[in-house]
């Protein structure tokens, strides 16, 4: 008895030795999937691509102290232009925006009319190394852009959408985080986008807008998807906003803006090469006190002028067709917003401050906006352009359509309206004069051939007709002499050219992304 009970194993051995199986199973297994993970995030940041950065190498994040103190980095102190810093700063303040700093107000909930009020404020950036996209930050004229846009570069200019070029300086640039800041003198005064810091949400419709393979203005729509990812480059880049809004070469720097408020929320900065479809951007949030610090910062503007680069990049702005119409669509797409809401007067900043333009298109929207008067839409087509050296002349046809509250009847008010056009001192395209010259609405008895002068006379310049074939008129094109005609043979010739011009614009404008 006392044998048999020596070779039987109690209970407890037994559970003793199951335990020690499951934890060997456990720790093998926990290995394993260790393994697995570590291979796929090594495979994930070969995929990672910086826009413009062709070659991708993984960073161990810098562990030397933060240099942001002596406000250079030590291995950049011999750049010139502006300061270099390792690290961003924390911003605690989580929601401010930069709305005091600006007199434009953003329009909501409008694709289209967000993208024609943002667009005047979005450039695209030049170096000697480089082209990618940038905003106005404030009204000293500086702009924010990617760091491996201006990274090492020896000059800096920046365009408008209409040709306009801005030589500019470097006023602050991180080794750390992909953000820079460029100052140009001469957008000094010119109002800025709005900035908001606030984190957005998942699943917030935005755009995206850029100038992918040199095309300024270029929007794209999308959603945010995730916000948090992390990449380690060239750069750390931390706390992404990942989205659908598509991304292009060429498009790093430019703002991601926020389609319910208008405002800006990020900075496109990254696109996967294994799946273009997805973009990243940094949130405003991450680097808004870093980018404060250097635009408050005393910094001397050394932009010397250079005869081989005016020779080579400078441009003068200019007149042209294609840009017309847009400038046209736009202006159409913002316009409606005061006829519903007179307080949101976004299209004011299409006009010229203090010009006679003001004053009318005023007054149109209050014939638009009476008591009597329910807003359904206004539609729009443009005709014959006139451009001269100094000025350009565009006719419109609207119609503005609405129904009469008291009889519940839909009605038409038909107009035809003469637009003058100049470009201002920042290059952006201004109304000057708006003239409606013939006005008809089928819901009143009278019509009025023609509405009462402006009092403010337009140039006389003898225009010149733009070809129907969407070519733009070059600054040397405009400048070569017009011969002399007979008063048949000039009269015959502005027949031809205004039946040629005539094109019917639809009011939505098309994002194509580039």
């Amino acid at each position: 008895m006392t044998n048999n009970r020596r070779y039987q194993p109690k209970k407890a051995s037994i559970k003793r030795i199951a335990v020690s199986i499951i934890l060997l199973i456990a720790v093998i297994t926990g290995a394993y999937m260790l393994l697995t993970k570590n291979d796929k995030a090594a495979n994930d940041n070969d995929h990672i691509k910086v826009q413009n950065v062709h070659k991708t190498t993984k960073k161990e994040p810098n562990k030397e102290k933060d240099s942001d103190k002596s406000g250079e980095d030590s291995g950049s102190s011999s750049r010139s232009e502006g300061t270099v810093t390792n690290d961003v700063p924390s911003n605690s303040d989580g929601d401010t925006t930069t709305k005091d700093s600006t007199d434009v107000s953003m329009p909501k909930n409008d694709t289209s009319a967000i993208i024609a009020n943002a667009k005047t404020q979005v450039y695209t950036v030049y170096t000697d190394l480089q082209q990618g996209s940038g905003f106005l930050f404030n009204k000293k004229g500086d702009i924010i852009t990617n760091a491996h846009v201006a990274k090492d570069a020896s000059y800096v200019f920046v365009t408008n959408e209409h040709g306009q070029e801005f030589r500019g300086q470097v006023i602050g640039i991180s080794n750390k985080t992909d953000v820079a800041l460029i100052r140009v003198p001469e957008l000094a005064g010119k109002d800025p986008l709005v900035l908001d810091t606030a984190m957005a949400r998942v699943n917030t419709p935005v755009i995206a807008i850029g100038s992918p393979n040199n095309k300024g203005g270029t929007a794209t729509e999308g959603k945010i998807t995730s916000i948090g990812a992390e990449f380690t480059d060239e750069y750390t880049y931390s706390g992404l906003y990942e989205m659908t809004a598509r991304l292009h070469s060429g498009s790093s720097g430019g703002p991601l803006i926020n389609a319910q408020t208008g405002n800006v929320i990020g900075i496109n900065s990254i696109i996967l090469t294994d799946q273009p479809e997805i973009g990243y951007a940094i949130p405003i949030s991450k680097v808004m006190s870093l980018i404060t610090n250097w635009s408050n910062k005393d910094v001397k503007i050394d932009i010397e002028d250079d005869a081989d680069f005016e020779d080579n990049h400078k441009e003068e702005a200019y007149l042209g067709k294609d840009l017309i119409e847009q400038y046209v669509d736009g202006y159409y797409e913002l316009f409606p917003y005061a006829i519903k809401n007179k307080s949101q007067n976004y299209y004011e900043t299409y006009i010229m401050p203090g010009s006679s333009a003001i004053n009318t298109a005023q007054k149109m929207i209050e014939s638009y906006s009476t008591s009597e008067k329910k807003y359904k839409n206004l539609q729009h087509t443009i005709g014959n352009i006139n451009i001269t050296d100094e000025y350009a002349t565009v006719e419109v046809n609207s119609t503005f359509v609405y129904t009469d509250k008291a009889t519940k009847q839909e009605h038409k008010l038909n107009e035809t309206i003469i637009y003058t056009i100049v470009i201002d001192d920042y290059g952006d395209y201004q109304f000057t004069n708006i003239k409606v010259t013939a006005s008809s609405d089928d819901g009143q008895q009278q019509t009025s051939p023609e509405s009462p002068d402006t009092g403010v006379t337009e140039p006389e310049k003898k225009p010149v007709n733009v070809n129907s074939d969407n070519t733009n008129t070059t600054t040397q094109e405009k400048k070569e002499p017009i011969k002399k005609q007979s008063v048949d043979e000039e009269k015959n010739k502005q027949d031809r050219s205004t039946s040629n011009t005539d094109v019917d614009i639809s009011t939505n404008n098309e994002m194509t992304p580039q």
